[in-house]
């Protein structure tokens, strides 16, 4: 063999390691279905709306479809799946059934996370929640206060030993926004958007200022209770789909992460994988 074809080959097959998929990660939310591939070079991410509902099949043709564009490969490690949308949770196992044929690992507060609980029901904690908390702690270290900007606004807090003490929930910004266009007369439909200022010149100004520097209010107001309470002050970790928006309004922050839930549930499958 030619050192030429030599190193073409060899060049193609560092290529094939870079593109190697480990673990993919999937977070069924109420608003985005989004799925992590972990690879030897980062992460990828694919996202789904989460309405309409569809089939296993209709699934696994759209993820198929984002895994040849980014030339990823097929058979990944595992497959760890966190849902708040249980109608879905069941399509999206058959889907990457369809694909792969490995069982994937659904999230419960039983599996090993590295997270003790200090609430009343753990079962009942979003699991969206629990992974952002435990990507949290191990990127970051606690004691944390991890605000996740979604469909809804949650609060959480993770003290010394990562003990999930508890948290807060309010709308998030579009469901504020929703709400205004359409239980009132004439308030309009508005675009999410950053405001200029908190003081609106006008009807949809107004609204921004509302739903943006009163979510930030509302989150730093929860956050100085909860440490004033407990004596305790946070790291502030910012994540969700709304969190580029909101988090320059934060008088406080110490890291914004967009992929945290994705990144919190790779740490939990490997913490019941591997040994």
């Amino acid at each position: 063999m030619s050192m030429k074809n030599g190193l073409r080959d060899c060049y193609k097959c560092r290529l094939m390691a870079e593109y190697y998929m480990k673990v993919v990660a999937v977070d069924i939310g109420n608003s985005l279905i989004n799925i992590g591939f972990f690879m030897e070079i980062g992460l990828a991410v694919q996202r789904i709306d989460t309405r309409p509902l569809m089939s296993p099949q209709e699934y696994a043709t759209i993820i198929n479809k984002f895994i040849r564009e980014k030339n990823i490969d097929k058979t990944p490690e595992g497959v760890i799946i966190s849902s708040v949308v249980p109608d879905h949770t069941e399509l999206i196992v058959k889907a990457f059934n369809i694909l792969n044929r490995k069982e994937p690992l659904i999230v419960t507060h039983k599996l090993k996370t590295g997270i003790d609980f200090q609430i009343k029901e753990p079962e009942k904690l979003g699991t969206d929640r629990l992974a952002a908390s435990v990507g949290a702690c191990d990127l970051f270290g606690a004691p944390l206060a991890v605000i996740d900007f979604g469909t809804a606004t949650t609060v959480n807090f993770i003290g010394k030993g990562n003990v999930y003490k508890g948290g807060a929930i309010i709308p998030g910004i579009g469901l504020m926004k929703n709400a205004l266009s359409d239980k009132t007369a004439q308030l309009p439909d508005t675009e999410i958007s950053r405001p200029l200022s908190p003081l609106g010149k006008d009807t949809r100004e107004n609204i921004l200022s509302g739903i943006i520097y009163g979510t930030a209010g509302a989150v730093e107001r929860i956050i100085e209770e909860v440490e004033d309470t407990k004596g305790v002050r946070f790291k502030i970790i910012v994540t969700g789909g709304y969190s580029g928006i909101i988090a320059p309004f934060l008088k406080r922050l110490d890291h914004v992460e967009t992929t945290l839930v994705l990144k919190g549930l790779k740490s939990i499958y490997e913490k019941n994988t591997h040994a």
